[in-house]
């Protein structure tokens, strides 16, 4: 009887270590490839164009549980990538549209901002006897882009393209989180590196990944298409403002020159008189 008890709890054990060695999964991030031609032939347009870093706003909307899962862990990796491979495909368009990259004297600037929405919904806490607490929930993720192309020497003549993407439909997601629940070697172990998930969270990270995508594919597409063309818009003209401060005496004269009284000499119209009794007399 002994025999088969430690053959059992044997059993459990290895059950147990086989679980815990097997309960993460191995995916990659998403690969932000090209979308516009990698080979650049030069155009001679001597129009120059300063190309600000990407600003990535974030509005979050979602538990403590998810700020500390996984997931966010890889969400916040995947927004690092797709910052650097869109400033390098900026660059590329730019270049294919003929201009010149030079941010010291530029004649045309091109800012732009990423907002990246994400949500989490129908947020609810379970447990299981021996693997602890997790959490089922459902995920909304949305981009909104604006680029601005302003001209440095009129900063009001700018083209402003915009780029909006989000999921069709929101992620169902079920993650563990940190308890004092459940058993020791039984609980589940929560990872903490990026391309390492816990079973079952494959699927909601290749959805994650197909809206990043979906992103970078439509704002490069987007920008490509409406980046105004360089030679097209030639080199913008210089106005010549003059400073507030500025005096230009020249130009005074002459805009008050008619304003001037020619009978300036005559004193006795200028000024009031005296009479012999000392009142004064007014003309």
């Amino acid at each position: 009887m002994k025999k088969y008890i430690l053959i059992t709890i044997f059993a459990i054990l290895l059950s147990a270590c086989s679980s815990t060695s097997s309960n993460f999964v191995n995916v990659s991030l998403p690969n932000f490839k090209p979308q516009v031609p990698t080979k650049i032939e030069p155009i001679q347009s001597n129009v120059k164009i300063s190309l600000e870093p990407i600003n990535i706003e974030q509005n979050n909307n979602y538990s403590d549980y998810f700020e500390n899962s996984v997931l966010k862990l890889r969400i916040e990796k995947e927004i690092d990538l797709l910052k650097e491979n869109l400033e390098e495909q900026i660059k590329t368009i730019a270049l294919l549209a003929g201009y010149e990259i030079d941010d010291k004297q530029p004649d045309y600037k091109l800012k732009t901002t990423v907002n990246i929405y994400i949500e989490e919904k129908e947020i609810q806490q379970a447990n299981e006897l021996l693997g602890g607490d997790f959490i089922d929930s459902k995920l909304g993720i949305a981009f909104k882009a604006n680029s601005e192309f302003i001209n440095v020497y009129d900063p009001k003549n700018k083209t402003d393209m915009s780029s909006n993407t989000k999921l069709d439909s929101l992620i169902n997601l079920t993650y563990p989180i940190k308890s004092d629940d459940g058993i020791g070697m039984f609980k589940t172990s929560i990872s903490s590196v990026p391309t390492q998930l816990n079973k079952g969270l494959e699927r909601p990270a290749f959805e994650i990944d197909k809206s990043f995508l979906a992103f970078y594919k439509h704002f490069l597409n987007t920008l490509y298409s409406n980046l105004p063309k360089a030679l097209d818009l030639g080199k913008p003209s210089i106005k010549d403002t003059q400073e507030f401060n500025e005096f230009n005496t020249q130009d005074f004269e002459e805009q008050n020159a008619d304003k001037i009284d020619p009978n300036t000499d005559n004193d006795e119209e200028k000024y009031p008189q005296k009479n012999d009794d000392g009142v004064i007399i007014f003309e």
